[in-house]
């Protein structure tokens, strides 16, 4: 799983927005108040030719759950005498790599080319009308915006989205800044840019160029003010967000979900913080909007049937042909990446059955990596490590390897009480779009514990999935479980008041869960409220400072229950050859060794985890699994 970045989010304002007619503008990047990076732009008087250059290079720096997250952004822009649109460049480097991409704007198109890690692709955008750069924004804002209301209007091609997008500016009211270290008068505007998704305000100076801008994201208020050099620079210094902007990124659920990746059915309530913003259309394959309101939109995700015998490789057509070439992100022309393809799919004809091979492979082959932010697949391929981002991708290009259509999908998914920000791949087999999730694994096609944001081919870049309805919608949402529901099984309606648990004379009931705890004599509850990546239910705490934890992990559907409790007790250092366990009803084996024991219990594709540490731990395991109760 994965937490979302702001950095492109911020991207998408700066680099349409217009440069400085300097030596160089240092700006401060702040996340609700915390210095996380810097921005400097520079813009060179017209040569010659008339030509006007400009660039601005963007660095952030994070550190997350101890990996330091680092991203370079760079930009730049060539644009005649008049202020149009010529050429841009634009460089990321959000792993080890960076993908590189220009534009050359010629009639009624821009030819783009892109590369990452010695691999060129090309495409084409058409539009209409004339695009402007960052000095023809410029001049066209100091120009028309005089009164509050005054709006301007522009077209620009928008390199970190990979398209042509339109952008807009609305003088809102006069005010006074603090910034540099002096007072400036300037115009509070209101921007749009259509391809980024989301509105920014900007103050601008008496020549239109931003002093100041600031705009929402999942961790809080972004800002971005104009500095010194030794003060923006100072603030790559690794900075780490307090604990409570991380939480309101994600979506604490009203209950928490049994068997969530077994889950063939879910209703949910999404609640906008800022419903002015407006909702995107995130209807797609096997997700469905029931009703929307300004503040709320309801809907229902249900998991496709394993899809039916097809053929692979998928006959290219027009339809698909998108996804299944190769682009800077999902390398799938790269003679490693077929070969490894090959490799694992062997002589698999079966679309679907190949899929899974695949997916399996990436699961027991890539390393969760939080300090890897988005990686074309050739890194992949060499490091295998990623987040789930890199999970999705890697998917994808294996597939199209094999043959195979795929996109890659961000949105939200289920786990351990709180639904996170993830991302999955879709691979089209016959007409219908399969979700496949190599991070988060479910037996056949993905579970429906998840809302689906946006989805791409990757061939715009990473603007195809962090802009538009993502920007809009990740950590701007609640969201409520109206109901789910298992294949075979009646839907499970939550009332709209339910409780997620309840303790009653000390005993904590779980219906959801169907868990019920007991405490020991002596023994009291402690923790009940973690969510991912605490994978604790409810925790207990005895005499002689004992500790006992009743934890749920998912079951990987490839591996036997015996195989995967011996691992899980291993990994709680518990080296004992495992004896049989039975509690609540469930079946299942437990270790204990000198202050440590521990039961797995299968209720698959769950397993609980009763962990005891302390004195007597054995003794107090047995009587922990006593007071147990699974329904």
């Amino acid at each position: 799983m994965k937490p979302w970045r702001p950095a492109l989010l911020l991207a998408a304002v700066l680099a349409a927005g217009p440069a400085s007619e300097t030596g160089g503008d240092w700006s401060v990047i702040t996340i609700a108040g915390v210095p996380v990076g810097y921005v400097v732009e520079t813009m060179t008087a017209p040569g010659p030719g008339g030509t006007i250059l400009s660039s601005s290079e963007m660095k952030i720096v994070l550190n997350r759950m101890g990996n330091r997250v680092e991203i370079d952004l760079r930009s730049s822009a060539e644009e005649t005498a008049e202020g149009r649109l010529a050429k841009v460049g634009y460089e990321l480097r959000a792993s080890l790599l960076s993908t590189k991409t220009e534009g050359v704007v010629k009639d009624g198109m821009v030819e783009i080319r892109s590369e990452a890690g010695g691999n060129t692709y090309s495409r084409t955008v058409a539009f209409q009308g004339e695009l402007l750069g960052p000095e023809g924004i410029r001049r066209l804002t100091e120009k028309g915006l005089k009164k509050p209301g005054d709006i301007v209007e522009y077209q620009t091609f928008a390199a970190e989205a990979g398209a042509v997008t339109r952008g807009s500016r609305r003088a809102l009211a006069r005010e006074t800044v603090r910034a540099g270290g002096r007072d400036l008068a300037v115009w509070k505007v209101e921007e749009l840019i259509e391809a980024a998704g989301v509105k920014s305000t900007a103050w601008l100076d008496e020549r239109a160029e931003t002093v100041r801008a600031e705009m929402t994201t999942p961790f809080g208020l972004a800002e971005i003010v104009r500095a010194d050099r030794m003060t923006a620079l100072a603030a790559v210094g690794g900075a780490e967000l307090p604990a409570e902007l991380y939480e309101r990124s994600i979506l604490r659920t009203n209950i928490r979900l049994p068997k969530a990746r077994a889950l063939d059915y879910l209703r949910v309530e999404l609640v906008h913080r800022n419903p002015e913003e407006g909702w995107p259309d995130i209807g797609t394959s096997g997700q469905k909007i029931l009703s929307r309101t300004r503040e709320t939109l309801r809907l229902e995700v249900r998991r496709p049937a394993v899809p039916g015998a097809a053929s692979r490789p998928a006959a290219e057509t027009a339809e698909n042909r998108e996804f299944l070439a190769p682009n800077e992100y999902v390398q799938s022309d790269l003679p490693e990446i077929r070969r490894l393809a090959q490799e694992i799919v062997g002589d698999e004809a079966d679309a679907y059955r190949s899929a899974l091979k695949l997916l399996r492979w990436v699961h027991e082959n890539m390393i969760f990596d939080l300090g890897i932010a988005f990686a074309p697949a050739g890194e992949l391929f060499k490091t295998r490590r990623g987040t789930c981002v890199g999970y999705a991708t890697m998917l994808a290009a294996l597939g199209r390897a094999a043959g195979l259509p795929t996109r890659v999908v961000m949105g939200y998914v289920y786990a351990l009480g709180m639904f996170g920000g993830h991302a999955w791949t879709e691979v089209r087999i016959g007409r219908d779009w399969i979700p496949l999730d190599a991070t988060i694994v479910s037996s056949g096609p993905a579970d429906a514990a998840r809302v689906a944001i946006a989805s791409s081919s990757l061939a715009d870049g990473a603007g195809g999935l962090t802009a538009g309805a993502a920007a809009r919608l990740f950590g701007q949402v609640d969201l409520r479980v109206e109901a789910y529901g298992f294949a075979g099984g009646k839907t499970v309606e939550v009332p709209f008041k339910a409780r997620p648990y309840e303790i009653e004379g000390g005993v904590y009931r779980n219906r959801w869960l169907g868990l019920e705890v007991a405490p020991p004599e002596g023994f009291s509850l402690t923790k009940t409220e973690a969510v991912w990546p605490d994978p604790a239910v409810a925790a207990l705490e005895g005499p002689s400072g004992v500790r006992v934890e009743i934890r749920e992990f998912s079951l990987l559907p490839w591996k036997a229950f015996r195989a995967a409790a011996a691992e899980l007790l291993r990994s709680l250092d518990i080296g004992r050859v495992p004896a049989e366990a039975e509690a609540g009803g469930l079946k299942g084996l437990l270790a204990s060794e000198d202050s440590r024991a521990a039961a797995v219990l299968a209720a698959e594709p769950t397993a609980w985890v009763v962990a005891v540490t302390g004195p007597n731990a054995s003794a107090v395991l047995n009587l922990v699994l006593s007071g147990l109760s699974f329904r």
